[in-house]
């Protein structure tokens, strides 16, 4: 059975495309045994156009959350409201830490439209990830509770949570990310990749002890400079990985710098569809 990956919606879409784009992600995966949602975008545009792409969420059972970041856990409340609220959500246990932005000395909240009391009301069976791995299904693995191991990937000092009265750097210990067994090897999909792609990688295998073939999501990367940009690049040529279907925060500096290095790549956008075996 293949496992297809729909980009539900994401910052862009094709040209004459009757889909709604934002500023965002959400992914919807098949892989014949167990339907799931990654995220849920900004707004409840996404639902929309699942519709659109003949995607039944009423009877979704599983959701998961890569972060608590309001451009992927936004939607969420308009799922539940609307369509479905029987499902499993599954996320990090520092998932509901409070995250804010810092932008020339100014503070910004940057977390979610919900709390935990919010899911509990709404009979949410909210399935906080312990371990650093859960098996969803055969092919299907969440990972989970990754660290900075690379000498590259440094925190990013914007991104802060709340401690009482003072702040702290937030170091994104929320992250979670999917790993799927395909014919061509192991397929890692993300979200953001806040806590930096090749840390993500490197707990992968760690994990798994499989290559990793392909990376499909948010690399955020968008701010990155040449030098960072360059190493991870680097790291991908020397783990061999052989695609990349880069969306949302990944950066167009980022994608001109793979154009350079005839990386295999593609810009998964709005209503991509991508097929594994």
């Amino acid at each position: 059975m293949s496992i297809i990956i729909t980009t539900i919606i994401e910052n862009d879409k094709k040209e004459n495309s009757n889909l709604d784009n934002e500023f965002g992600l959400s992914l919807y995966i098949d892989d014949g045994e167990i339907q799931l949602l990654l995220d849920t975008g900004k707004t409840g545009l996404f639902l929309k156009n699942a519709e659109k792409l003949n995607i039944n969420l009423k009877d979704l059972k599983t959701v998961v959350l890569s972060h608590s970041h309001f451009d992927h856990t936004g939607g969420l409340k308009s799922l539940i409201e609307t369509v479905n609220k029987d499902f499993n959500l599954y996320i990090n246990p520092n998932f509901f830490n409070k995250k804010y932005k810092t932008e020339n000395n100014i503070e910004t909240f940057i977390g979610n439209n919900f709390n935990k009391e919010y899911l509990i009301e709404n009979n949410i069976n909210i399935v906080e990830m312990k371990e650093d791995t859960l098996k969803l299904s055969e092919k299907i693995t969440l990972f989970t509770n990754f660290k900075n191991v690379t000498n590259f990937e440094p925190d990013n000092e914007r991104y802060i949570l709340k401690d009482k009265d003072k702040n702290i750097i937030d170091k994104m210990e929320d992250e979670v990310a999917i790993g799927i067994d395909t014919s061509k090897g192991y397929l890692i999909v993300c979200g953001c990749s806040h806590i930096g792609i090749g840390n993500i990688v490197e707990k992968i295998k760690e994990q798994t002890h499989k290559n990793i073939y392909g990376i499909v999501g948010g690399l955020h990367l968008s701010r990155a400079n040449l030098d960072r940009m360059t190493k991870t690049i680097d790291y991908f040529k020397e783990n061999k990985i052989e695609f990349l279907g880069t969306s949302h925060c990944t950066g167009a500096n980022f994608i001109n710098e793979l154009k350079k290095q005839n990386l295999n790549y593609i810009s998964n956008n709005t209503g991509n569809k991508l097929i594994f075996d």
